[in-house]
């Protein structure tokens, strides 16, 4: 083993938050703070590789400067194809690559280098600092975490397309990682939980919270990783036993029983080994297959483990003077880089003696085949896996069986063959009856196809030979039919079907039965009759409308994830399409009987709304229904979808809430009809938490609470004092609280009110100002939003402090946060925790906030000490 530490490494004494290394192994790249800005370097692999290059002055040792960040750079991570991502504190991740010539790059600052690299994307969506970065292995995804708490992944094929935005943190967000075969994707955040995420779906997968509940104090990262065989993943800051750990978590049950111990603080970074190593141990036949991971952490040591063995292989303590913040392994696994907060670079270089042999990349392919399948190859043939599989396989057609066709485009099939079916009975004729109410039922008989169906080349099209459903589009031709109907003179009941589900008209039966090829592009429906057309929802509908139906449009689009659906509507039918990422043709498509009035798609369900009022379900990736067709009570108004939930809200004013799965069921039914007043309509309409938010253009917003069983209101811009209070709350607190449900829901309302002073203007007093914090609090809690409550809580503090005669108020806050060893606090209905925030820590920062001021003094002490005392007895 050897370490080097190369001084020349450095952002001029500036700290470096991240390092990776290039998978060709010629390079590495660092991002931290620079000056006044962020920095991000590239810097040359070989001088810290060979000793005579890092002396010989021809060799460059840094590459390129990149001053372009606003902020300090928190993460820098390589693709596979050699992009490099860079995210920091300005909120925005820049995307770059090696433009062809030398040097020269002084674009928006940064040093002249020995090469060219450009920004060619500028990714814009978190509203938070950017913490950590992961590229997607297998594809060119791109996962950013952020302190806004929540994790976006990008699509790098068509920057800045965003394929799903995962929010269910309620703390920063300071670390992501992929697992080995892109299934899933895991973030560690500092509100002491660890998800996992689906990526067919973006469903959460699994919440792992023990191993995290103790952990007391917060590192800047939290950077996890997952082994290279995608059997464990292993986290940053957790505890055991009061001392800090790493936890493996199994990939089989996500089950945390085993973990790396040894650091004395807690640990920042985790970082595997991208090769599978193996090595023989004596006395085995067959060599070991093992992984190789290192460990940093903030007590400034960098650790590094075999998962063969029960101790770590080498321990560097005191390797810097600041706190391990980043790792990288090169791509021949020999080489780590570990980066501080102390601004320098180490490397560490071992021998195969010391890790082992790597698998050979085919071996490891293999093995991800092995243990999580195969990857579907397209056009490829399906093999049998198992023997027992070929004594399942169905029997092959016997040449006289009457054959069925597939259901295609228009129901029909075309083939370059055509089975001889012999047929009983009348070939050509249907018998018609008259019902009790003097209405004509004809049972359709099987209609042979006429000479001219053959296709371009002169042969047959393969028909199916009996009725298995009504054909839903018939020809355009005009052919005359040489069908008879034998009328029959007694009477059937009006209600008895016949041999199939419904009833064609005449028009439709005397048609020539001429079949069209498939390449038909737009079918035709029936020419009924007007008489005959069903009844729309709108029409048979005679309840009292609060809110405007909606109306078919010619088409109707959606984007999800990395889906794009689209709905067209031509001559009464809808026409649903669904086109993953850029592709131009369908992933799948299909018709639906009447005209599509409304549509909305989410990563996990796409929901179309018809004119005759059915709302329709379908997976996005498979074009399968979850649900069968829904039947609200009224013609629609909205239709919503987040998640695997699905909102409609009825013109009468119901609203329904479905949850859509292999398992659907219905989360919430209620009535909005008294919450529209005549002439308004729906501004927004959205789901948070599974409840219903909706805005209308009264100026007016509610949010439905399940708990409390009705709607709560949180916002109403026509309301003098309401909005008053929310100038003078917004003057004091600098601004509106950070982007969450509730400010998106208020701000709608407030460009619904324009820009009109309410009349009667109220008097500015501090009691009206104090209840509009408290009901913003409440709103926030209602509404499960943690950081808008935080926001709002020490606004309202801060604003007391200002008042006079509001001490009182102050300690009433002040005493619920400490507890029931005050004497005000009840200890029956005093929780610890609020929305997953600890009363202790909110009371922390609350008296920090109250110690800036000298008249507080007196109060600051007395809750400081008996906090302090809390603490040391628990």
């Amino acid at each position: 083993m050897k370490l080097v530490k190369a001084n020349w490494v450095s952002h001029d004494d500036y700290p470096i938050f991240s390092v990776d290394i290039h998978p060709d192994g010629k390079r590495f790249a660092t991002g931290g703070q620079g000056g006044d800005s962020g920095r991000v370097v590239i810097w040359n692999m070989e001088p810290i590789k060979n000793e005579s290059a890092e002396l010989d002055s021809n060799v460059p040792k840094m590459m390129c400067q990149l001053d372009n960040h606003l902020a300090c750079v928190n993460c820098v991570r390589w693709s596979a194809s050699g992009l490099l991502a860079s995210g920091g504190d300005d909120k925005v991740i820049m995307i770059w690559r090696l433009a062809g010539g030398g040097g020269g790059n002084t674009i928006f600052g940064g040093k002249t280098g020995v090469e060219n690299w450009r920004c060619i994307a500028t990714l814009r969506c978190h509203e938070g600092d950017i913490l950590d970065l992961a590229w997607a292995p297998h594809s060119p995804w791109l996962a950013s975490a952020s302190v806004d708490n929540s994790v976006i992944v990008w699509d790098a094929s068509k920057f800045p397309a965003i394929v799903a935005i995962l929010k269910g943190h309620t703390g920063l967000v300071k670390g992501v990682a992929w697992d080995p075969v892109g299934k899933y994707l895991a973030s560690q955040s500092d509100d002491r939980t660890l998800r996992v995420w689906r990526t067919t779906d973006w469903g959460e997968e699994t919440l792992i919270c023990e191993p995290f509940d103790e952990c007391g104090g917060t590192t800047h990262v939290l950077r996890l990783s997952w082994s290279p065989d995608g059997q464990y993943l292993v986290s940053a800051h957790a505890m055991n036993g009061g001392g800090p750990t790493a936890q493996i978590i199994e990939r089989d049950g996500w089950t945390p029983d085993k973990d790396f111990v040894g650091h004395r603080k807690a640990v920042t970074c985790v970082r595997f080994n991208s090769n599978i190593l193996k090595k023989k141990q004596p006395g085995s036949l067959k060599p070991q297959q093992y992984c190789c991971v290192a460990i940093g952490s903030r007590d400034r040591s960098l650790s590094v483990w075999l998962t063969s063995l029960k101790r770590p292989l080498v321990v560097i303590q005191e390797l810097f003077t600041h706190s391990v913040l980043d790792t990288s392994w090169s791509p021949c696994g020999l080489r780590l880089a570990a980066c501080s907060w102390d601004g320098t670079v180490a490397f560490i270089e071992f021998t195969r003696q010391e890790l082992g042999q790597p698998l050979d990349p085919t071996e490891q392919c293999n093995l991800h085949e092995r243990l999580y399948g195969k990857p579907l190859i397209q056009g490829g043939c399906t093999v049998m896996e198992a023997p027992v599989l070929l004594d399942l396989k169905p029997p092959a057609p016997p040449s006289q069986q009457t054959l069925v066709t597939q259901p295609m485009l228009n129901g029909l099939s075309t083939s370059n063959s055509m089975s001889v079916t012999s047929v009983k009975g009348p070939i050509n004729k249907q018998i018609e009856t008259r019902t009790s109410d003097g209405r004509r039922r004809i049972t359709p008989m099987f209609i042979p196809p006429p000479p001219d169906t053959m296709d371009a080349l002169g042969e047959p099209i393969e028909t199916s030979a009996t009725f298995k459903s009504t054909p839903t589009f018939t020809s355009t031709s005009q052919t005359k039919s040489t069908i008879v109907i034998e009328k029959l003179d007694h009477v059937v009941a009006p209600n008895v079907s016949t041999t199939i589900n419904s009833t064609p008209s005449s028009a439709t039966l005397t048609s020539a039965t001429t079949l069209k090829r498939r390449e038909q592009t737009t079918p035709k429906p029936h020419h009924t009759s007007q008489s005959k057309k069903p009844r729309m929802l709108t029409e048979r509908h005679t309840g009292i409308n609060v809110l405007p139906p909606l109306k078919p449009l010619s088409s109707l689009s959606q984007q999800a994830a990395h889906y794009a659906v689209t709905v067209t509507n031509n001559q009464n039918l809808a026409h649903l399409q669904v086109f993953r990422g850029t592709d131009s043709e369908p992933t799948w498509d299909l018709y639906l009987g009447y005209s599509a009035v409304a549509l909305a798609a989410s990563a996990a369900v796409i929901v179309v709304g018809l004119e005759d009022g059915s709302v329709h379900t379908f997976d996005p990736a498979k074009g399968s229904r979850p649900a069968p067709p829904l039947a609200p009570p009224a013609p629609l108004a909205k239709i919503h979808a987040v998640g695997n939930a699905v909102m409609v809200i009825s013109c009468c004013g119901a609203v329904r809430v479905w949850e859509i799965s292999h398992t659907s069921r219905l989360i919430i039914s209620t009535s909005a009809s008294h919450l529209a007043t005549a002439g308004s309509s729906l501004l927004s309409c959205t789901l948070y938490n599974g409840m219903p938010h909706l805005g209308f253009t009264n100026a007016r917003a509610y949010i439905y609470n399940k708990e409390m069983g009705t709607w709560i209101l949180v916002g109403d811009s026509h309301d003098p004092v309401w909005r008053w209070s929310a100038q003078s709350a917004s003057t004091i607190t600098g601004g509106p609280a950070s982007r969450g449900p509730l400010s998106s829901l208020q701000e709608g309302l407030n460009r619904a009110a324009g820009g009109t002073v309410p009349n009667p203007r109220p008097p500015h007093n501090g009691s009206s100002v104090v209840s509009y914090f408290e009901q913003q609090l409440l709103s926030s809690k209602a509404l499960g939003s943690t950081q808008e409550y935080v926001h709002w809580f020490m606004a309202l503090i801060s604003f007391l402090l200002t008042q006079d005669g509001l001490e009182r108020r102050l300690r009433i806050l002040l005493d619920d946060l400490l507890g029931p060893s005050h004497s005000s606090a009840s200890k029956s209905t005093w929780e610890p925790m609020i929305l997953g925030i600890k009363k202790y820590k909110l009371l922390t920062d609350a008296l920090a906030v109250i110690g800036k001021h000298l008249r507080w003094q007196r109060l600051y002490l007395e809750y400081s000490e008996q906090l302090s005392a809390l603490k040391t007895s628990g």
